[in-house]
């Protein structure tokens, strides 16, 4: 248990400089997005910040690949990991300096998923295998269109990877509780450039990385237990209904609408723009991810048998909670106007 704790508490402090250097950098270089009427917020803002936590996760998940090797299998997730966040970083890094068209970033959020995937699992079960690769996929595009306020991305990935840590503990196995902890410490140490007043954004590459992240730890092999999968899913709730719904939504409503155009269309948009700001839908949401889906993976922990039913009850409470939340917001704006 110290051993995570040190390991976090340096993550954290390398991310916080690392944060800062890449703040200083991308104001020189003029990186801001701008308001607009797609945009939650109300001045030029810089953007790309997140590059600083994802480069002290590559250096340190690199590094505890090479200590633990190829031939654990902690060690080859740890390397092809690795691997791939570093292709979904450097293609979100260049998005973020000047927007590139879709097909090469979805080609490289395929490739990064792949890796990940086949690294977990081999190539056993060849349909299971396409299916990961393309919920992990969904799962970077998720998490980048709900990285529109401040603080709600990277605090959901946070609370998630010290769940997933903290579920390593419990089944003392200290590599993969470090390996999910030096990831939430460095998340964490970014919060401040982003929580209450957004300083800075994380950008592409840091929405994009924190998706692929939460994918790779859902498949994060353990000793005498598998992948932490629904936890993972129990932790991401909000990210995907939120997500999810909105996407089937504008893909389903009529009249019909290029629903892969940038929106304002999230619940959490609309609550932000009904009156709630952001932060108070930042702490509604992380209130979701720190009760009932934290509440789910604890009973995972001493009934695993119940781990299945009680996501999937989670979800479909969520889903009823997005469209009473939804009409709620929506009342609220029609009442503001």
């Amino acid at each position: 248990m110290l051993l995570v704790i040190v390991c976090a508490l340096v993550a954290s402090a390398a991310s916080a400089a690392l944060t800062a250097l890449v703040f200083a950098l991308a104001r020189r270089a003029q990186m801001f997005d701008v308001p607009g009427a797609r945009r939650m917020h109300a001045q030029p803002t810089v953007r790309g910040a997140g590059l600083g936590f994802v480069l002290t996760i590559i250096t340190a998940w690199a590094a505890l690949g090479f200590a633990l090797g190829w031939s654990s299998a902690l060690g080859r997730w740890a390397w092809l990991t690795t691997l791939a966040l570093s292709l979904v970083a450097a293609v979100s890094w260049l998005d973020d300096r000047r927007p590139l068209p879709v097909l090469p970033r979805l080609l490289t959020h395929l490739i990064g998923s792949a890796l990940v995937v086949v690294g977990t699992l081999g190539s056993h079960n060849p349909l299971l295998l396409i299916v990961l690769v393309f919920v992990l996929t969904a799962l970077i595009n998720l998490w980048n269109f709900m990285d529109g306020i401040n603080g709600m991305a990277a605090g959901i990935a946070v609370l998630l990877a010290f769940a997933i840590s903290a579920v390593g503990v419990g089944a003392d196995d200290v590599p993969a509780a470090v390996l999910a902890a030096v990831a939430a410490s460095a998340v964490l140490a970014f919060l401040p450039f982003n929580f209450p007043r957004a300083r800075a954004f994380m950008g592409d590459v840091g929405s994009a990385s924190l998706g692929l992240m939460v994918g790779a730890l859902a498949l994060l092999p353990m000793n005498e237990r598998p992948p932490p999968l629904w936890e993972a899913a129990a932790m991401a709730s909000a990210v995907i209904l939120d997500g999810g719904l909105t996407l089937a939504w504008r893909m389903l409503r009529r009249p019909r609408r290029r629903w892969y155009n940038a929106h304002r269309e999230h619940l959490y948009q609309w609550l932000a723009r009904s009156g709630w700001g952001h932060t108070r839908t930042t702490l509604a949401y992380l209130l979701w991810t720190a009760g009932p889906a934290l509440g789910v993976v604890i009973l995972g922990q001493t009934r695993p048998d119940l781990m299945p039913i009680a996501t999937i009850s989670l979800y479909l409470a969520g889903a009823l909670v997005w469209r009473l939340g939804r009409d709620h917001a929506l009342r609220l704006r029609r009442s503001r106007i």
